[in-house]
């Protein structure tokens, strides 16, 4: 036999709601504060998540809607997705594409780079072989990688010409190999001694130069602020700004849609070949709800994309990343490059100003 809820209980299931919904309302607000405290800035990267969080809410509130309240609550959440709307609508399919699909054929114009947080605890090194012997890139980029990883994958320099390596046991070790020409190559370190990236300028095989920086940037933890992060991303941001090719790319920590991603965009005057294609989301590899886009391949406007996807999980908590480039200069015509105003230029200093 059925049972109605009592009236008692039903109440009480409301207010457990409202404090659930007034919870929901400070996830949205808070990272809309322009501050680097690492709990405030951590709520930049689940925002897919809460906006799926935000609807489920909204339905449970249908059942409450004749509550006084109700049409309050729920206006207050339909707020919330719009807030998160807002931040991830470039990365969504129907988005308009910050870059355009390659229109050259010419094999001599391509780049193709395959970029893997490893995981240093990981010892899985067939799956990242695997992965290298099938994808073929003319650049590899690993992240993550210590002395046994050096030894395990050691069949990369008979595969590639060309490496430059840093192996560290504190999930800082970085890795370049490639087939390209390289007019240049170092390790450097740019906020941290102790947290390298590679800063590398590699020829075509068309003849054009590209600067290319791999980096890592340390995320957002407890009692840690982003400080050293956004610095790095400026930092490197205006190695490159005057350069007519350039790119960067690696795990970095950061959303795209996060204020630090779009001002590094702002210095650099790269493109964020992902906008108006989707997330490639590429952690939390062991997790099927809880991932978000942190490996990334941002580019000067002289290329187009022939492709672009994230790869099978090799033990890691990230999944790989994959992209072909094409350098097709006409481009530098018909794609916008982010820039940079007065306001944004004072951020930026501000963050690097904050280091020293």
């Amino acid at each position: 036999m059925f049972h109605p809820i009592s009236k008692n209980k039903r109440n009480g299931w409301w207010y457990m709601l409202l404090v659930w919904c007034g919870l929901l309302f400070i996830t949205a607000v808070i990272p809309l504060f322009p501050v680097d405290w690492w709990w405030v800035r951590i709520g930049d990267y689940p925002r897919l998540q809460l906006l799926c969080i935000y609807v489920v809410t909204l339905m449970v509130i249908a059942v409450f809607r004749r509550q006084s309240m109700a049409k309050w609550i729920a206006g207050m959440l339909v707020v919330c997705c719009f807030i998160q709307l807002f931040w991830i609508f470039p990365y969504l399919p129907f988005a308009p594409k910050s870059v355009q699909s390659a229109r050259s054929h010419d094999p001599a114009a391509r780049l193709r780079i395959v970029s893997m947080n490893v995981l240093q605890e990981n010892q899985n090194a067939t799956a990242v072989l695997t992965i290298v012997r099938r994808e073929k890139p003319e650049v590899l980029v690993l992240c993550e990688v210590n002395e046994r990883w050096m030894n395990d994958l050691a069949e990369l320099d008979q595969w590639f010409s060309f490496s430059k390596k840093h192996p560290l046991e504190n999930r800082y070790g970085i890795g370049l190999w490639t087939n390209l020409d390289v007019e240049s190559c170092r390790v450097r370190s740019m906020v941290k001694k102790s947290i390298p990236s590679i800063d590398a300028t590699l020829r075509l095989r068309n003849g054009q130069s590209v600067r290319l920086f791999a980096v890592h940037p340390n995320p957002p933890r407890p009692g840690e602020s982003t400080t050293k992060r956004d610095a790095e991303l400026v930092m490197v941001g205006r190695e490159v700004a005057d350069e007519k090719s350039a790119i960067v790319l690696g795990d970095l920590n950061d959303v795209g849609w996060s204020r630090t991603t779009d001002l590094f965009q702002e210095v650099s005057g790269l493109l964020d070949p992902r906008e108006g294609r989707g997330f490639f989301s590429t952690f939390d590899a062991t997790s099927w709800f809880m991932r978000y886009p942190l490996d990334y391949t941002f580019h000067s406007d002289d290329f187009r994309v022939v492709e672009i996807k994230t790869l099978e999980f090799i033990g890691s908590d990230h999944f790989p990343l994959m992209i072909e480039l094409s350098h097709e200069p006409a481009a530098e015509l018909q794609q916008e490059a982010p820039e940079l105003d007065a306001g944004d230029k004072e951020d930026a200093d501000q963050a690097v100003d904050a280091i020293r």
